[in-house]
């Protein structure tokens, strides 16, 4: 298997299965209802509107009237700095974030 496609596998499974790596969100999608909530990380988990030239590493999606955005970040094995090989899963610590365009809003 190539490097690239080491990668998307490794970062489809964290998307998908939410093991491989740590799965957070920011304060405004923890406050939405329960249900919503759940329901946005079910939309992300199903997520497959990438580019040819994707490594499967973000996205966005609209659910319920609300405006997502989902990254994964390649931290070192300790969770700091950035992973050397991102397709090695004992040098790399992956971080899938949730965003909704409120909070990406608040920090620009």
């Amino acid at each position: 298997m190539d490097r690239r496609a080491r990668i998307i596998e490794l970062n489809d499974r964290l998307r998908t299965t939410f093991r491989g790596g740590r799965v957070q969100m920011t304060p405004s999608v923890y406050e939405l209802e329960d249900r919503i909530r759940g329901r946005a990380l079910s939309v992300l988990a199903r997520y497959n509107k990438f580019d040819a030239d994707s490594e499967h590493d973000w996205g966005t999606f609209i659910f319920a009237g609300f405006a997502f955005e989902w990254r994964i970040e390649y931290r070192g094995k300790d969770g700091t700095g950035r992973s050397p090989d991102p397709a090695d899963p004992e040098q790399t610590f992956r971080v899938l974030t949730l965003y909704a365009f409120d909070d990406l809003l608040s920090y620009a």
